[in-house]
């Protein structure tokens, strides 16, 4: 059975299931017909935009695709994900009935009801304002080797914008260049996944991205999603030109791309090496990073490496002289609790070192969250990520 019809089998069995358990918990509450028609047309309704998706997704050939697909996600989940934990928690209230604990069936009622419109309104936020609610995450780095003419050299990172999941109207990105120059930056780093797949996803926003500003300059490496191996091209030669487009657009963009190279970073006399590799991935990911050849003519000097993905650390950065390692790849899951310093996300269970600064060796890795979104078209509990690094030598 192919994925798309086993998609849309599963889907409309998982919204009549749902929707017939749900009827049956609060059927006694409709006390006119009427009330019946309406809730089975809703129904219907998610039912034909299931039916929509299987007929008009694979229609699509470029970009736009990620944004319905996307859109469609996250429409879904904020009005089932609250009926389905309305279904569960009441399952309880019910039980209650049954046994005559009719002041504890109603406390259970109000709390799946509680329950089930605290989600919708977390899910509704996390696809509106949140997605877009920028958080400036201020990290201090001792490299202990660093120059003294880079202390309180000021880099930031950005990453994973997925600029493929936006509206023409979506007004994250501006603020995003607003917010960046705001921090006046010596450096600014992007560590991949500008794109979902398409280099054309860059064209509206190439003079946002350009007024991006920082004192020495603004570099870049690929992520996964760049080079276009999550859609099926016509021919190989139009996968390749596509990835040609995309690097084209992040010179126009003023971005210069570390492609297993590094560039001296000079102030006065003192020297620190920023590297790039491109995407470097465990399977099923793509892996094109040659960290060696990145790595050439660094020796001696402290380095900064630009990495997609953070499971390059563990299984190869650390057996090389890199003091500090950038990535991105995680989102976090887009999913997730951040209060103080109390921090957890599913991701952790698939990446170790997911979100924030880990030390190892004597080495040092951040992985941002990212700034962008895929899948579900929003974050919740996780805000998009601005981080702002500051190099010091005094490491007190």
């Amino acid at each position: 059975m192919k994925t798309g019809l086993f998609i849309l089998i599963a889907g409309i069995f998982c919204v009549l299931l749902n929707d017939s358990l749900l009827f049956l918990q609060i059927r006694r509450h409709f006390k006119r017909k009427i009330y019946s028609y309406l809730f089975w047309l809703h129904s219907l309704f998610f039912v034909a935009c299931i039916v929509w998706y299987h007929l008009f997704i694979p229609t699509l050939k470029g970009p736009e695709a990620y944004f319905w697909v996307e859109k469609c996600i996250s429409i879904i989940l904020l009005f089932y994900t609250p009926k389905t934990l309305y279904i569960i928690v009441n399952a309880f209230s019910i039980l209650l009935r049954k046994a005559k604990c009719i002041p504890a069936a109603r406390i259970v009622n109000r709390l799946a009801l509680g329950i089930a419109l605290a989600s919708f309104i977390v899910i509704l936020n996390g696809i509106t304002w949140y997605r877009y609610s920028y958080k400036i995450e201020r990290e201090t780095v001792c490299i202990k080797t660093l120059p003294d003419a880079f202390n309180d050299f000021r880099i930031v990172q950005l990453t994973d914008l997925h600029l493929g999941s936006y509206g023409e109207h979506y007004p994250g990105i501006t603020k995003l260049a607003d917010e960046v120059n705001r921090l006046n930056p010596d450096l600014i780093v992007f560590t991949g996944d500008m794109v979902n797949s398409f280099a054309s996803e860059m064209d509206p926003w190439i003079e946002t991205l350009k007024k991006l500003k920082a004192k020495y300059g603004k570099y870049a490496t690929t992520g996964n999603h760049d080079y276009g191996t999550y859609v099926k091209w016509s021919s190989k030669a139009d996968q390749e030109n596509n990835l040609k487009q995309f690097f084209k657009n992040m010179e126009r963009a003023d971005f210069t791309m570390l492609n297993n190279t590094n560039v001296p970073l000079v102030i006065a006399n003192d020297t620190l090496y920023l590297a790039g590799v491109e995407n470097w991935g465990l399977p099923p990911f793509p892996c094109f990073g040659k960290l060696t050849q990145a790595l050439e003519g660094t020796d001696g000097y402290p380095v900064i490496l630009l990495s997609h993905d953070p499971s390059h650390w563990r299984q190869e950065v650390l057996n090389y002289p890199v003091d500090l390692m950038l990535a991105g790849h995680t989102h976090a899951m887009q999913l997730g609790i951040n209060i103080g310093s109390f921090r957890w996300s599913p991701a952790v269970y698939i990446y170790p070192e997911y979100n924030g600064l880990y030390t190892a060796n004597g080495q040092q890795l951040y992985v941002s969250r990212g700034v962008g979104y895929l899948g579900f078209a929003g974050r919740i509990g996780q805000r998009p990520e601005i981080t702002l690094i500051k190099l010091t030598n005094d490491c007190k």
